[in-house]
C-alpha cells in the first residue's frame, strides 16, 4: 500500500474497465467513486474531498471533455488525468490545453496510472496546505503580524481578544524578538482605540532626561534651548495607545512620574506650573523579570503592581517550531522574497525546526533573508541552512543528549548554561570587544551587555 492515497472519481463507460482499475486502485489503498458517465460523475463527486480524477475522453451523453470543463468549474484545482484511445491524441491535447493533469492512452498500465495518480494527489495535498497557509497568514494580517497556529500562540490571541477593549494597563512580557510590539500594535488596532494614535517609544535607547522630555514634553523656557513648548508622547497618543517598551529600564524618577499618570490620568510637561489630563491607554513590555527588577530595588513596586493588573505573555520560539513552516512563508510574502521564486525545501523547513532560537522569530526571519540573499539557487536547501546556523549564532542546533551506559556524572546542561559557553567563546574570540560580540552574535550592545551581566561575564 502506497504512503500516499487518496480520494479518486474513476469515470468509465466500460463497466469491465471500471471495476478492474477500480479494485486496483483500491488495493494500493485509494478511495475510489465510480461513475459510468458525465451524468453518473457530476451526481457522485464528493466535492471538495476528491484527491484526483480519472475520466474517459469517449463517453455518451456528457463526454469527457465537457465532464472535464465541469469539474474544473466546480473545483479548478482538480488534478483531472484523462483516458484516450489511440486514435484520439488530438482530443487528449485538446484536454490538456483545458486544464488536465495528463493524459493516458488505453488499454493504460496500471504501474504508471498509479505514477501519475500518486503526482496528482501529491500536487493538491501541496495546494491545499498553501491554501491553509494562506488563511493563516492572512489571520495574521488581521492580528498585524502574529503569525502561528501553535496553542501557546492562539492562547496569545485570545488574550488580546479578550483584552482590546479594556482601558487598564497592560504588562506584556517575553524575550527579545517574540513580537511584544506586535501583541501591543494588536491590542491597539483591534479595540476601540483604533481610529486614534499608536505611539510607541523605548525607554533603553534613550537617557533618562531625555525619556522624561519626550513622554511628558516641556514648555518654553523649562531648560537651556528650550526656545519653543514641546508636547510629550502622552499628548500626541490622546486617546490612542502609549507603548513603553523595555521599561525595566525606566529611570525611578520617571517610573514615579508615569505612575502618577496611571493612577490619576494627570501629567505635568517639565517647566509647567499646569496639569494636563489623559485617557491614553498604557502598554508595557519588558523582557526582564519585572518581579525580581522589584525585589533588586530597581524598580517601583508600586508602579509593578499598577502595570502587572492585565498581563500578556509573548512564547519564545523554541516552544512553538511547529510554526516555523508558516512563519517561513510570513517571511517570503513580507520580504517579497516569494514573487522572485525563493522558496525553502523540505530538508530547510527540518534544518529550521531543529534550533533552539535564542534570539527567536527576529533572528528566524534574519536566517530566512540571509539564506535568500546568499542561496545560489531560488530553492533553500538544508546544507545552506546549516551552513549559516553554524556560523556567528548564539547556538548550534542541538540533538537529544543520551547519557552512556553506567555513567553516573553526565548531566545535561541548560540552555542558560549553553547561552554563557557560547558568549564566553565569542568575546574570547574578538578579545573581548562587546561590540564585535554582539555584530557575531547578531543581538544589539544592550542585550548583550545584560547577558554579560546575568553570567558574571567581561569585556571591553
Amino acid at each position: 500500500m502506497n504512503s500516499i492515497t487518496g480520494t479518486i472519481l474513476l469515470v468509465d463507460d466500460d463497466a469491465v474497465f471500471r471495476q478492474t482499475m477500480g479494485r486496483a486502485l483500491e488495493r494500493r489503498g485509494h478511495t475510489i467513486v465510480y461513475a459510468e458517465n458525465g451524468e453518473d460523475a457530476l451526481r457522485a463527486a464528493p466535492f471538495p474531498e476528491l484527491d484526483a480524477a480519472v475520466i474517459d475522453l469517449r463517453m455518451p451523453g456528457i463526454d469527457g471533455l465537457e465532464l472535464l470543463r465541469r469539474l474544473r468549474e466546480t473545483d479548478p484545482a482538480l488534478p483531472v488525468i484523462v483516458l484516450t484511445g489511440h486514435g484520439s491524441i488530438g482530443t487528449a491535447i485538446e484536454a490538456i490545453q483545458q486544464g488536465a493533469f495528463h493524459y493516458l492512452t488505453k488499454p493504460c498500465d496500471i504501474p504508471e496510472l498509479e505514477v501519475y495518480l500518486l503526482k496528482a494527489i501529491e500536487q493538491r495535498n501541496v495546494r491545499r496546505e498553501n491554501e491553509q497557509l494562506r488563511g493563516l497568514i492572512q489571520r495574521a494580517r488581521e492580528t498585524h503580524g502574529i503569525v502561528g497556529n501553535s496553542p501557546a500562540i492562539r492562547h496569545l490571541l485570545t488574550l488580546i481578544e479578550r483584552l482590546k477593549d479594556a482601558d487598564a494597563p497592560v504588562l506584556i512580557t517575553g524575550e527579545s524578538g517574540t513580537g511584544k510590539e506586535l501583541a501591543a500594535q494588536a491590542l491597539h488596532y483591534q479595540g476601540k482605540r483604533r481610529e486614534h494614535p499608536f505611539i510607541a517609544i523605548n525607554c533603553a535607547t534613550l537617557k533618562p532626561e531625555l525619556l522624561e522630555n519626550e513622554l511628558f514634553g516641556h514648555v518654553s523656557g523649562a531648560f537651556t534651548g528650550a526656545v519653543n513648548r514641546k508636547e510629550g508622547l502622552l499628548a500626541v497618543a490622546g486617546q490612542g495607545t502609549l507603548f513603553i517598551d523595555e521599561i525595566a529600564d525606566m529611570n525611578p524618577n520617571v517610573q514615579a512620574s508615569l505612575l502618577r499618570v496611571i493612577e490619576t490620568g494627570e501629567y505635568r510637561p517639565l517647566g509647567s506650573t499646569k496639569l494636563y489630563k489623559t485617557t491614553v491607554r498604557i502598554v508595557a513590555a519588558a523582557n526582564r523579570d519585572l518581579a525580581k527588577e522589584v525585589a533588586a530595588q530597581r524598580f517601583r513596586q508600586d508602579l509593578y503592581y499598577r502595570l502587572s493588573v492585565l498581563v500578556i505573555h509573548t512564547p519564545p520560539l523554541r516552544e512553538n517550531l511547529d510554526d516555523i513552516p508558516l512563519l517561513v512563508e510570513a517571511f517570503l510574502d513580507r520580504s517579497h522574497a516569494r514573487q522572485k521564486g525563493f522558496q525553502f525545501s523540505p530538508g530547510a523547513i527540518d534544518a529550521l525546526r531543529r534550533y533552539p532560537w535564542p534570539g527567536n522569530v527576529r533572528e528566524l526571519f534574519n536566517i530566512c533573508e540571509r539564506a535568500v540573499l546568499l542561496s545560489n539557487d531560488k530553492i533553500i536547501t538544508r546544507e545552506t541552512i546549516h551552513a549559516l546556523l553554524s556560523t556567528g549564532t548564539a547556538f548550534t542546533p542541538v540533538e537529544p543528549v543520551v547519557p552512556p551506559v553506567g555513567a553516573t556524572e553526565h548531566r545535561l546542561r541548560s540552555l542558560e548554561e549553553m547561552e554563557k559557553e557560547h558568549i564566553e567563546k565569542i568575546l574570547s574570540q574578538v578579545g573581548g570587544n562587546v561590540s564585535q560580540a554582539a555584530d557575531v552574535l547578531r543581538i544589539d550592545r544592550r542585550t548583550l551587555q545584560r547577558k554579560m551581566i546575568k553570567y558574571g561575564l567581561r569585556g571591553i
